[in-house]
């Protein structure tokens, strides 16, 4: 009778080895950090949605932002003087709550940040944010287009109450300070 017992022991001991070494979760396969969900190009401008990896499983609620018209002007012709904006900047996350839009100008760094209290969409009007920026125009082919002035990198993020989060990236024109 000794002697089964021995063997299941042993068997028992091999098996408790053999699943003691293994990792006591299975690992998912997807990268750590965010993931993009959804990404659209036009031309140079991106748009995408992100989200944490472990939120994966739950189809994400937050809208891509809506920034049309990024527009250059130049109100006196005679200064090296152009101001950036948009025409509006928007987004939803119903049912979870926006918590913040930034905007940057990569030459600037961030330029604006608006935060969301208990609001499932942010909508920012032209005229929230004054003038717009300031920025140097640049002379006449500065930015690469042999009949503007300096281009300058934008991106418009925003973030939810659940983690998620929505950006757009493009680049504006300016038109030529000189003669």
């Amino acid at each position: 009778m000794r002697k089964p017992t021995y063997r299941v022991l042993a068997a028992l001991l091999v098996l408790t080895v053999t699943f003691g070494l293994l990792p006591g979760e299975a690992r998912s396969q997807q990268p750590e950090g965010p993931v993009t969900v959804e990404r659209e190009t036009q031309g140079e401008n991106v748009r995408e949605i992100t989200a944490p990896s472990q939120t994966l499983a739950v189809q994400p609620a937050i809208s891509f932002i809506d920034s049309p018209s990024s527009t250059c002007y130049k109100p006196d012709s005679t200064q090296d003087t152009c101001y950036i904006n948009w025409y509006y900047n928007s987004v939803s996350a119903s049912p979870d709550y926006m918590i913040t839009m930034t905007l940057t100008i990569n030459a600037l760094g961030i330029v604006a940040r608006t935060s969301g209290f208990f609001q499932t969409s942010m909508y920012v009007p032209y005229n929230m944010l004054g003038d717009g920026f300031e920025v140097p125009c640049g002379a006449l082919g500065s930015g690469g287009n042999p009949e503007l002035g300096a281009a300058y990198a934008w991106t418009v993020r925003a973030r939810d109450s659940a983690g998620l989060s929505s950006a757009n990236y493009g680049t504006t024109y300016c038109p030529p300070h000189g003669p």
